[in-house]
């Protein structure tokens, strides 16, 4: 009687800087196959807009492979002295269940430079919910997606007295609101700290539409902006997570197109004023003249104050991300 054979080993993690393109097509497929399989993109769009590039300059980029296919990929962020590494992943749908989500998080512990690791996990999903249990993670951040449907009534914009409102113009408002985002999410782990190239790339994508980015001025000084988006559609509605800008339509959301509150920034000094929901609503108006039937908008749970304002404007929970924490 033949001797029982062992499986085969799991593929290991490989841990590289900048991809290749081969890599950067690879990945891009592997984010295709578990978008479809799970309802949810499993990278952020940080990621996703510096995937076509290689990744991010000073991001980590981890592999899978087997047979020349990416099983599996995650990436690692280590820039965070503060709140230390962070990392997002994706492991195949059919290789789900052979131990290679539990090896990319221990490749990314190994590569944390202090041993702390935050783990986002897009949806929420049970089976990141048990990894990250059993590598004794704990659940440290919930970010809600929010929706509203623009067909219904939609109060006046008022705006503060002393404040007027344009479009951001390009080539003239970059730095000017790169100023004013950071100082109102100073403490932000995600908004705060952008560079120029943060803006720029942002800008090259094919949704990006200044007729869309509202800026609120006192006296000449921007005191708050509104920038939305939109997802799905064609020409400058392209969708955000579409990262090779081949000019397929590859929005991850089965839906009509959307708009998105992308970002608004209220300057310390204007807070309490009432400007933030404002700009909100011009934001609304905006997209709803744009044919737009409904709105989508991410904010942090702990942030009841802002849960409460956009409660008020018509906004109820739709989805939810979780970041799992170790160290």
């Amino acid at each position: 009687m033949p001797a029982p054979t062992s499986p085969p080993a799991a593929p290991q993690p490989q841990t590289l800087g900048r991809l290749d393109p081969p890599d950067v097509e690879a990945v891009h497929a592997l984010i295709e196959a578990v978008t479809a399989a799970d309802g949810t993109p499993p990278l952020s769009e940080h990621v996703l807009l510096h995937l076509p590039r290689g990744g991010d300059r000073k991001g980590r980029n981890v592999l899978v492979r087997e047979h020349g296919e990416v099983l599996a990929y995650a990436h690692l962020d280590v820039t965070d002295a503060v709140e230390g590494s962070s990392a997002e992943l994706a492991v195949a749908p059919h290789a789900r269940g052979r131990g290679l989500g539990r090896a990319l998080v221990e490749q990314l512990l190994a590569q944390s430079p202090d041993g702390r690791l935050r783990l986002w996990a897009h949806g929420d999903a049970p089976a990141a919910a048990a990894l990250a249990g059993g590598l004794d993670f704990r659940r440290s951040r919930v970010l809600l997606q929010m929706r509203r449907p623009l067909e219904d009534d939609l109060p006046p914009v008022t705006l503060p007295a002393g404040v007027t409102l344009r479009t951001f113009e390009p080539g003239r408002d970059e730095q000017s609101w790169l100023t004013l985002n950071n100082l109102a999410f100073a403490d932000h782990p995600d908004q705060g700290g952008w560079t120029l190239d943060d803006v720029e790339v942002r800008m090259a994508e094919p949704w990006f539409d200044p007729a869309g980015f509202f800026l609120a001025e006192r006296d000449g000084a921007l005191v708050g902006s509104h920038w939305t988006k939109v997802h799905g559609g064609h020409g400058g509605d392209e969708p955000h997570e579409h990262p090779d800008g081949a000019g397929e339509d590859h929005d991850h959301h089965d839906h009509p197109p959307i708009g998105e509150v992308y970002v608004v920034a209220v300057h310390p000094a204007e807070q309490g004023r009432g400007l933030g929901p404002a700009l909100t609503l011009a934001g609304l108006h905006s997209l709803r003249e744009r044919g737009l039937t409904s709105v989508l908008l991410y904010v942090d749970e702990s942030n009841t104050a802002a849960v409460r304002v956009y409660e008020r404007l018509g906004f109820t929970r739709h989805a939810v991300d979780v970041m799992y924490s170790r160290g």
